[in-house]
């Protein structure tokens, strides 16, 4: 029992919490992000990549990071779930309407050029991500994960592009006039996301001229029922083309969100916003419902090729986004609330002090460490085969090289592998930080853990649920077990993990990758499913600690009481207290 008497003016302040927690540099004060970064990026790079990241995260730390908050206050969540159909003399104009701290982070963040060769190598590009990451998605990294997919397809073709999608794609990589266009990517309809063979809008090809005065076109007509990035400036969208051998396949389209010299006018390329959703997570960013009514849209690609580019290019660099921005976002959950239960005190000790604490500090941390290095090393495979991504099996089989075509399959099994287990993982991780926090964990205005919970539902159904790419990654073994078989794939993924825990594991891939379908519904293929949703995140977590024993890393804990004194001498970063303006 305490001993101390009642104070009316209790004296209690989480002042010091918030020094630190607020004066954290992601990078500079991030021992373990360094050495991720020392690991992967080439010796000679590394001096320029990392005085080009301490700079930066000048401003992701602290003037980032206090847009990304202010624009997820209530009031301003409000705001971002508006869209304005018509102007005051009757004009549709489907305006869409978000709160100002969220238009200038997107600003802001696409000013860095990320996919300007002339400004970003490959390393450089990955890391500023990763950092920008940390934040969250705050309704501007889903249009920078959809930017990059919209660059690399139309990069794939960019040689028999048409002008116009030629212009398109510089637009959003190299910019114009120093402004870089946002991308986004509409493929999702009402009868189903994930099952892209069965969209149904329509691309016509139209040789009289429009009312928008554009003839000897394509232009789309339908519904698209999930269309996250709303406002951005170009997407890519599939629809089956009418009056070609290919009608009943899918193909890709780039189209622009407004036709030369209508934006300013905000008359939209002949289609309407007809609903915005109301989300659980991601509340900054627009998701709408659009129908299209003639849209121009330029092809990307062979007509017959659009369903293989969209999942295996489009789909594929989303689904690496979610991973490494979830296990970004990690680094920082784990560290906030480890300081936190360092800070706090409860019968008169730390509560990091107390064993049950102990062991979810010890889970949390490692988890955020295992998930970074995991994130790095799938990454780093995208690096080696020059950030360009097979559009599917047919085109990697076309590979002579039976070394390179096996590494490259490797990687797009990871890529969905890696989706599946950091989806799955980091809500539940989350969810424990929040109860470091107590009751405090559930205040909107004390933390951003609320938001970035939320927001890890929203990714964990982002471009494919769990049951649809496990099901892909099964089938595609069945397809090349002729010239890679599941227990070669997984000795080779597994490569310098310990003996006894590959044999094992590749016994066990192989038994369920052996199972001839997983779509036969008897009791066999169900006890298969079963084993194989228990055993893909045993794999690639198997993946992640490999990747972390490889780097080496020993570094000494944070520790809350130090950071405070260190941080108590230095000056307080200007980005941090700079107006909005």
């Amino acid at each position: 029992m305490s001993s101390q008497e009642g104070n009316r003016n209790n004296p209690y302040s989480f002042d010091d919490f918030l020094f630190v927690r607020d004066h954290f540099n992601y990078y500079k004060d991030d021992e373990f992000l360094q050495t991720l970064v020392k690991r992967y990026v080439p010796q000679d790079k590394f001096e320029e990549i990392d005085r080009d990241l301490r700079a930066l995260s000048d401003y992701v730390s602290f003037r980032f990071r206090n847009l990304a908050d202010k624009a997820n206050e209530l009031e301003n969540r409000i705001k971002v779930t508006k869209v304005k159909h018509f102007d005051a003399h009757n004009h549709r104009i489907d305006r869409i309407e978000r709160c100002l701290e969220t238009e200038i982070l997107e600003r802001e963040v696409f000013s860095l050029g990320l996919y300007d060769p002339a400004r970003n190598t490959a390393w450089s590009r990955f890391i500023k991500m990763y950092l920008l990451y940390e934040n969250g998605e705050a309704g501007v990294m889903c249009p920078v994960a959809c930017s990059h997919g919209a660059i690399e397809i139309m990069q794939k073709y960019e040689n028999v592009l048409s002008p116009e999608a030629k212009d398109i794609l510089k637009h959003m990589r190299d910019g114009k006039e120093g402004e870089y266009a946002r991308g986004a990517q509409f493929v999702s309809e009402i009868q189903g996301g994930s099952d892209v063979p069965a969209n149904l809008v329509e691309a016509v090809f139209e040789k009289e001229e429009g009312s928008d005065g554009i003839s000897n076109c394509w232009r789309l007509y339908g519904q698209k029922f999930f269309c996250s990035a709303t406002h951005a400036d170009y997407a890519i969208v599939t629809a089956k083309p009418k009056g070609v051998e290919s009608s009943t396949r899918v193909a890709a389209f780039v189209v622009p969100s407004w036709l030369p010299g209508n934006k300013e006018r905000e008359i939209r390329n002949s289609f309407t916003i007809d609903r915005l959703k109301q989300k659980l997570g991601t509340a900054e960013l627009p998701t709408a419902e659009i129908t299209y009514n003639g849209a121009v849209a330029y092809p990307v690609g062979p007509l017959e090729k659009g369903l293989a580019d969209i999942v295996g290019i489009v789909l594929s660099l989303s689904r690496v986004h979610v991973a490494f921005g979830m296990a970004a976002g990690a680094l920082r959950v784990a560290r906030e609330a480890l300081l936190y239960s360092q800070f706090r005190t409860a019968f008169g000790v730390p509560i990091s002090s107390f064993p049950l604490m102990i062991n979810q500090i010890n889970d949390l941390d490692h988890f955020s460490k295992r998930s970074a290095a995991g994130s790095f090393k799938v990454y780093s495979e995208y690096i080696h085969f020059g950030e360009k991504l097979i559009s599917g099996i047919r085109e990697l089989e076309k590979i002579e090289n039976i070394e390179e075509r096996k590494r490259r399959f490797r990687l797009r099994e990871l890529v969905m592998l890696q989706k599946i287990v950091v989806a799955d993982e980091t809500p539940a991780m989350i969810r424990k930080a929040i109860s470091f926090f107590g009751g405090h964990g559930i205040m909107e205005d004390f933390l951003s853990f609320p938001r970035l919970h939320r927001d890890s539902l929203i990714m964990e159904l982002w471009e494919g649920p769990r049951n649809v790419l496990l099901a892909q990654i099964h089938r595609d073994f069945q397809r090349v077990k002729d010239w890679y078989s599941a227990d070669e794939f997984c000795r080779d993924l597994l490569r310098g993990a310990d003996s006894d825990l590959v044999e094992k594991y590749t016994s066990e891939f192989s038994r369920i990758m052996s199972h001839d379908s997983l779509l036969r519904n008897d009791e066999e293929t169900l006890a298969i499913c079963r084993d194989w949703e228990e055993f893909s995140n045993n794999l690639f977590v198997a993946y992640q600690e490999q990747a972390l024993r490889e780097l080496n890393y020993i570094g000494k804990p944070l520790k809350f009481s130090k950071l405070l004194r260190e941080f108590k001498k230095r000056e307080s970063p200007k980005v941090q207290v700079e107006m909005i303006a």
